[in-house]
């Protein structure tokens, strides 16, 4: 049932890229020749940025680097946008305006509460045993006190949210991430992360008890609320990139870092394509 659910998901996810691929916003293609120019332009005037200047530039050719596939990824990434700008991004808005802002903060936490398992077998094959027994006893609070983990008092006794995949599982047995790759409808990834969504996916307990329909709506509600959670911030970072593609493509590598070394940076959720969603209630280790 998993392989089947994946084959669909992704021939919708192609399907509607096809139509919407023209309709796409444009990207600044030129935007990151321009910013290695004013780099390159503001040697001269400011000695005093000379090393940071340089640190950026390294660090965006470090990470250019890993992405050998970005003429594909580029127009993934158009059919992504434009299936978010024409599609999901109306409807949310929509959602955000019909559902209460404390009803979104509790779907969040209920949803967040289904991924246990895949948390929790993640924690096992990483042998990180006390983080295992924190979110089972955060799984087992939120789903009785919590109401079925539409609350979250189990960060309030101290039982912090671990964020867990079976990327980060491979990380921790040495696997590289491989290419920069972006995902039909699911965005940012890299081979490594790729084959690990795959294998979260069977990890999703509850598709495995209810219909295939049911389990599509869950996920576009899902969809729908991280999505109008994030809205104003999402749009403030866009406006603010001069190229959105590598904006995206920087933040996912570094939070994939942070993640895979349990730094207290790592506050992000991709869960949803494209977009950065700040979990501020999420405290990490240092």
């Amino acid at each position: 049932m998993v392989d089947a659910r994946w084959t669909l998901r992704l021939a919708l996810a192609i399907a509607a890229g096809c139509l919407l691929a023209g309709a796409g916003r444009a990207e600044v293609g030129p935007a990151r020749s321009s910013q290695v120019d004013a780099v390159e332009g503001s040697r001269g005037s400011d000695a005093g940025m000379h090393d940071d200047l340089d640190f950026e530039q390294d660090y965006a050719e470090d990470v250019a680097a890993g992405d050998p596939m970005e003429p594909l990824n580029r127009g993934i990434f158009r059919v992504n946008e434009g299936l978010d700008h024409y599609a999901i991004e109306p409807v949310s808005k929509g959602w955000d305006y019909v559902m209460p802002g404390f009803v979104q903060h509790a779907l969040r936490h209920a949803f967040d509460n289904l991924r246990f398992p895949i948390v929790f077998v993640n924690d096992l094959f990483q042998l990180k045993m006390k983080d295992a027994g924190i979110d089972l006893g955060r799984f087992i609070v939120n789903s009785t006190v919590g109401i079925a983990g539409l609350m979250d008092p189990a960060s309030t006794i101290g039982l912090r949210r671990n964020v867990e995949d079976f990327g980060q599982t491979l990380a921790f047995w040495g696997v590289p991430p491989g290419p920069y790759l972006v995902l039909p409808f699911f965005g940012p990834s890299n081979i490594r992360d790729g084959f690990g969504l795959l294998v979260d996916t069977g990890l999703r307990a509850i598709s495995f008890f209810i219909p295939l329909a049911a389990s599509f709506a869950m996920q576009g509600v899902d969809t729908l609320n991280r999505r109008s959670l994030i809205h104003d911030r999402l749009e403030a970072e866009r406006d603010a990139s001069l190229d959105w593609y590598v904006a995206v493509r920087n933040a996912y590598t570094q939070y994939r870092y942070n993640l895979e070394h349990d730094l207290k940076k790592a506050r992000t959720d991709y869960d949803y394509f494209p977009g950065l969603e700040i979990d501020v209630d999420r405290p990490m280790q240092e």
